[in-house]
Parts: C-alpha cells; structure tokens; sequence
C-alpha cells in the first residue's frame, strides 16, 4: 500500500495552524480514513502520542523521525516497541487513543463503513497492549439464540437503548444536536430528506445523529463537527460540505478553525490523489 506521510509531511500538519494545536491529528485521522488510506492512521497516533509528553515539543523533528521508523520495523520489534513505550499510559494518551477510535468511527456513516473497520483494525493492530480493550468473546450464534449478549457492553461507553424510553432519549439527544448545526434552515433540510425517502429522515435520525454524532462523552460537540468536516471534504459533496461549514460555526467553531480545517482537509487529500468536479465550498 502506498506510503504517504513520512517524518516532514508529520511536523507539516503539526504546525499547520495554531488553532488546531489539540485537533490537527484528529482531522487528518479522519481525512485519511475517508481517502481509503488507513496505513497513515498509526503514525499520526504514534506521533501525537509522543508529543504528549512534557517537554516533547521540543523534540517534535527527532519524534518524527522516531515515529516513522518505528512504524516501519518488523511487526514482533515494533509491538515490544510500542508496549515498552507505553508501560504507564498518562490520562491524555488513554483519553486521545478513545478520540482515535472515535473519530474513524464517526467517519463510518459518511464515507462507508468497510473504510472505518479498515482504520479501527489498523489502528487496534498499532495500539499498546495495555489500551487495547479487555474484552469476552462474542458468539453470534448463542446470541442469535438469545442464549447471550451481542454486545460487550461492559467496556462500551456509548449504551445501546433497552426500552422506548431510552430510544426516544437518543432521538431527542439526536435532533437537539441536529437543530444546532442547521438552526434556521434545519426545517429545510428535515423535509428534504423526508421528501426523498422517509427512511432516509429515520437512518440519518435514529442511527447517525442520535447514537453517534449527538454522543459527545468522548468527542466534544465542536471536535465532531470539525471531523465531519475533514470527511466531506475528499467526497466532492460540496451541498453537504457547505451545511456543515456553516454548522460549525452554529454550535461554537470559530470561523479561523473551521477554515483551517478545510485547508488541512485539502491538503491530505491532495497527497492522497484526490480531485473535484467543481473545487471545495469554502464559507
């Protein structure tokens, strides 16, 4: 698969923007993801694992450089790598794996769901032993019997609705977060995607905006929007690219962040060979 970022390319998109000192990893996570690139993903977690540390900032070329070419050892060296590094994991790096894992996640219902397992297992298959989850095997044919769970809910943070109560708080927890995004025009685009199909209306309600893009334990409301951003941006879907530009500045972003994040969005997805129709919408 083809390389593309190597230790230059890595301080390029941390030093892209001031105002995405804390997020540049998580767009260009998504924006890798979405390009059908999932190989990056792992340096970019490596690389902001590592300037997490005090101090590292100032190391951040001689971390580059150590990212890239642990990622290129042979797989049993570079596991022992990866575990020695991380032994005692600080809250920030348990706290930035969970947005690793939920930003390719929320990329699934954008860009398709094959791309987001393709990220998820690489990045499980890079991630140190000790964050990985713990988890107990799931048999799918007991559980297609009812004789146990198809879920590990245990280790989920996001809890699937057991009665209509719980279902109906999703929603509402769904549409909330859809009003603030759309605000004026939210009506607009409701009967839309009503109009198109009602089942549209229902999977974008009931299965994206309630469970995934409304749910912000992990990613805040702000950090969603911004990868949403970073993922509409390679699809050539300027209708849903310019809603979302204007939505992030509806629930909080300010217009220099959201405008960096189009360029950043750009700029990966030209590396990865992407071309538009018509050029991207800006704001």
């Amino acid at each position: 698969m083809n390389q593309i970022l190597n230790a230059q390319r890595l301080i390029q998109l941390s030093q892209f923007h001031p105002k995405l000192k804390n997020i540049w990893y998580l767009v260009a996570a998504a924006t890798f993801s979405v390009c059908n690139e999932p190989q990056e993903i792992p340096k970019l977690y490596h690389y902001a694992m590592l300037l997490s540390n005090d101090n590292a900032h100032m190391y951040r070329f001689t971390l580059a450089s150590q990212t890239i070419d642990l990622l290129r050892s042979e797989l049993p060296i570079r596991k022992n790598l990866i575990n020695e590094n991380f032994q005692q994991p600080t809250f920030f790096q348990k706290q930035l794996t969970a947005k690793f894992r939920e930003v390719i996640l929320k990329t699934g219902p954008l860009a398709g769901l094959p791309r987001a397992i393709n990220g998820l297992t690489v990045l499980k298959e890079t991630t140190p032993d000790i964050l990985l989850p713990h988890l107990d095997p799931i048999d799918p044919w007991e559980a297609a019997m009812g004789n146990s769970s198809p879920l590990s809910e245990t280790s989920m943070r996001r809890k699937h609705d057991k009665t209509i109560q719980e279902r109906d708080h999703t929603i509402q927890d769904g549409l909330r977060h859809w009003n603030s995004i759309y605000n004026k025009v939210s009506t607009r685009v409701v009967n839309n995607l009503n109009s198109s199909y009602p089942d549209l209306w229902y999977y974008t309600l009931v299965h994206v905006y309630g469970p995934l893009f409304a749910f912000d334990e992990i990613l805040s409301a702000q950090e969603t929007s911004l990868v949403i951003i970073a993922s509409l941006v390679p699809q050539d879907v300027n209708p849903q690219l310019r809603g979302h530009l204007k939505g992030a500045l509806n629930i909080g972003c300010d217009k220099e962040t959201v405008e960096a994040v189009r360029g950043l969005a750009i700029l990966i997805s030209q590396w990865c060979g992407v071309k538009w129709k018509s050029g991207v919408v800006k704001l």
